[in-house]
């Protein structure tokens, strides 16, 4: 099973250690991850590459590793009282596009990085923060109910924001881009074409 990894291609050295593991206990589960610059080379606009590359996954798993801090500067015209770490801009378009395409998305990041996906409430995902440094960190008891739940849903195609879906039976779906939360129902084809009668608007799966 694929999954889709958002993380930046340059993290610390003091994460080093922890991401290897992590990425480890993901083959033991049987998981295959996926990453823009890492695992899979851009040929073309990464946007492109990244909505390729998703279309193939069954789930997504955001690190928010430190990639800016900032000391110093301005909020909405106010200074900042404490120091700010962000993380690679990526995160946010990446978990936008899986939340999008309905992918179970496990949300990860580091202690102290904040704003954009990862503050609270902006996701209908639990977000966990971890200390990337440990490098057993994917090892703690707390998170391997909530990996276990999300490995779960990419199995079964159920998001773990979307409730489930009632399928009208009357209607034919593809059997390759529905999933049990959200069916993709097949058009009907002109009645000109006498060796099939629907296709799917996704995938062009013809069915007879």
């Amino acid at each position: 099973m694929q999954i889709f990894v958002s993380r930046p291609t340059w993290i610390s050295s003091e994460f080093e250690e922890g991401l290897n593991i992590f990425l480890m206990s993901l083959a033991n589960l049987g998981l295959t991850p996926r990453t823009l610059g890492s695992t899979d080379y851009p040929n073309k606009a990464p946007l492109d590459e990244v909505l390729e590359i998703m279309d193939q996954c069954q789930g997504a798993i955001i690190l928010g590793y430190p990639q800016l801090q900032i000391d110093s500067g301005l909020i909405k015209g106010s200074k900042i009282a404490d120091s700010i770490i962000l993380p690679t801009e990526w995160n946010h378009i990446e978990a936008s596009l899986a939340y999008s395409k309905s992918l179970p998305i496990m949300m990860l990041h580091h202690k102290g990085v904040s704003r954009g996906v990862f503050d609270r409430g902006v996701m209908n995902a639990f977000i966990h923060e971890v200390d990337f440094s440990t490098p057993s960190w994917c090892m703690e008891p707390g998170l391997n109910g909530a990996f276990q739940k999300w490995k779960s849903n990419c199995e079964s195609g159920s998001p773990n924001f979307i409730g489930a879906v009632k399928i009208d039976p009357s209607k034919p779906t593809c059997p390759n881009c529905s999933s049990p939360s959200k069916p993709v129902y097949l058009s009907a084809l002109p009645k000109t074409m006498r060796l099939a009668k629907w296709k799917c608007p996704k995938c062009n799966y013809i069915e007879q």
